[in-house]
């Protein structure tokens, strides 16, 4: 992706570079460019992007589907563009993207299902870098084309949720495998590889970790272990004496004594013959029963 522009600005940037599949794509992703995008006051109906790019696919998908021409406008203040339609040309945008039409005849085919979520997206969809957190979103003034989007989502099989949000509603997705659906499903496939990439990569480093915290309070438990098993051989040397103890008491003290750093294991394998983790965890636990008699 470019260093230069956010994941979802870098998705939108080439998102305004896709090609309609039929005829009735075209018009469905103007319709859910404009439902997600379009505010409309003083006879004028208005796209307002903070992307060139993204506005000038607005004027050129509203000239291909109506034949007429939007105005532009920069703001240097804001540094946003503005694609505008005066009072006729809003009257059309309104009567032919903005009515409320059944799914059937604004998205009759499945690419145009695909082309619809790709204008909503480009419109009023947002999505987290994965690097920080897994978080997509369609925001728009409207319940019903919220609802239009999260009909679509589920028809594909995506899980995604409706909320509302300083009064807008918010179609919103957290886990990133139905994050990544979507983005295969707008066209941007290059972005749900570099996810699932991102995703693995994530899982990897929490193995990891927590491979290393399991570790640290192993040893943690071994250190403290070690200190109390030093501790009792000391107070029956000075108490009593090792040479009191029995022969396979006497070599173990003698061993953890010699050896604090090891672990259970490896104890065991010092000593003639060998015993295993259990048999040396029972001599421990008696010379501290010892200890803790004298």
């Amino acid at each position: 992706m470019d260093k230069k522009m956010s994941f979802s600005a870098e998705i939108k940037d080439r998102l305004t570079e896709q090609k309609s599949e039929c005829d009735f794509c075209t018009t469905a992703r103007l319709a859910g460019f404009m439902r997600f995008a379009a505010s409309f006051g003083s006879g004028d109906a208005v796209i307002s992007t903070e992307n060139k790019k993204i506005a000038d696919c607005a004027g050129a998908l509203i000239k291909e589907c109506f034949g007429v021409n939007a105005e532009y406008d920069y703001n240097k203040q804001s540094k946003r563009y503005k694609s505008i339609l005066k009072n006729n040309e809003q009257d059309l945008l309104c009567a032919e993207l903005m009515a409320d039409q059944s799914a059937e005849q604004l998205m009759p085919f499945a690419c145009c299902k695909r082309a619809f979520l790709s204008g909503a997206f480009l419109g009023g969809g947002s999505v987290n870098d994965p690097q920080k957190s897994y978080h997509l979103e369609f925001d728009t003034k409207t319940k019903a084309y919220a609802e239009d989007v999260l009909s679509v989502l589920e028809e594909e099989g995506i899980k995604a949720k409706l909320t509302s949000r300083k009064g807008r509603y918010v179609v919103y997705i957290k886990d990133y495998e139905s994050i990544a659906a979507v983005l295969g499903l707008i066209g941007a496939g290059y972005a749900a590889l570099e996810l699932y990439n991102i995703s693995v990569e994530k899982e990897i480093r929490n193995d990891v970790n927590r491979q290393v915290n399991c570790d640290n309070a192993n040893m943690k438990k071994q250190g403290k272990a070690a200190s109390e098993h030093l501790h009792a051989i000391a107070v029956i040397e000075k108490k009593i004496g090792l040479g009191a103890l029995s022969e396979v008491l006497r070599e173990m003290a003698e061993v953890r004594r010699a050896y604090p750093d090891d672990s259970i294991q490896e104890l065991g394998e010092k000593l003639n013959p060998p015993i295993g983790k259990s048999g040396v965890n029972h001599r421990l636990k008696r010379l501290m029963e010892i200890a803790s008699e004298l």
